[in-house]
C-alpha cells in the first residue's frame, strides 16, 4: 500500500517540477549596475563634468577669499608694530568680517552643490527608469534588478553594458536641456503715445 502512495506522490512531484521548469524557462532576469551606467553613459559623463565645473568654480571663490584673509593677516603681522591701536583694531575687524564672509561662502557652496547634485541625480534617475522600462519590454525581461540589492548574480544575467548603450541611444546629450534657470525678465514696455491731432 505504501508503495502505491510513494509512486503516486513521485508522479505528482514530477508533474509539478516539470510544470515549474517549463515556467522557469520563460522567466528572463537581468542585473545592472546603476553606478556604472552613471559613469559610462554620455549623459552621465556630461553631468559629472558639469558637477565638477561647479565644484571647481565654488572652490576657486573660497580659495580667493581665503587668500585675501591670509594676505590681510600677513600684512597685520608685518606692520602691527608701526600701526596705531585704532588701525590695528580696524584691520582685525576687517579680517573677522572676511572670515564671516568665508563661512557664508562655504555654506552657500555646500547648499548649491547639494541642490545641483539632487537635481542632476533626480533627472538621471527618471531617465534611467524610462530606459529600463523600454529596454525590458524590447528584450522580454521578466525582472531587472539593481546590482546593489543582489548578493550574487551569474555573468549571463549582467546587462549593464547593453543598458548603457540603450540609454545613450534614448538620451542624446545634445538633446538634453541644461538645468532650468529662471527666464530673464523683460523690462515693461512703455505705453505708446497717442498721436496728437
Amino acid at each position: 500500500m505504501h508503495r502505491w502512495m510513494y509512486l503516486a506522490l513521485g508522479l505528482l512531484l514530477g508533474s509539478v517540477a516539470g510544470e515549474a521548469l517549463a515556467q522557469a524557462e520563460t522567466i528572463k532576469i537581468g542585473v545592472f549596475d546603476p553606478e556604472a551606467v552613471w559613469k559610462e553613459t554620455d549623459l552621465g559623463k556630461k553631468l559629472n563634468a558639469d558637477l565638477s565645473e561647479t565644484r571647481d568654480r565654488l572652490q576657486a571663490n573660497i580659495d580667493k577669499k581665503r587668500d585675501e584673509i591670509d594676505g590681510l593677516a600677513d600684512k597685520l603681522r608685518q606692520q602691527q608694530a608701526s600701526l596705531s591701536d585704532d588701525k590695528v583694531q580696524q584691520m582685525q575687524k576687517d579680517i573677522q568680517n572676511k572670515r564671516i564672509e568665508l563661512d557664508r561662502l562655504n555654506d552657500d557652496a555646500k547648499r548649491e552643490m547639494s541642490q545641483q547634485l539632487n537635481d542632476v541625480q533626480g533627472r538621471f534617475q527618471q531617465m534611467l527608469i524610462a530606459t529600463l522600462e523600454i529596454f525590458g519590454k524590447e528584450k522580454n525581461f521578466t525582472l531587472i534588478l539593481n546590482k546593489g540589492v543582489t548578493d550574487y548574480n551569474a555573468a549571463q544575467v549582467e546587462i549593464t553594458k547593453d543598458l548603457t548603450a540603450k540609454f545613450n541611444e534614448m538620451h542624446k546629450v545634445s538633446a538634453i536641456p541644461a538645468a532650468s534657470k529662471p527666464p530673464a525678465r523683460k523690462p515693461p514696455e512703455k505705453p505708446k503715445e497717442t498721436p496728437k491731432n
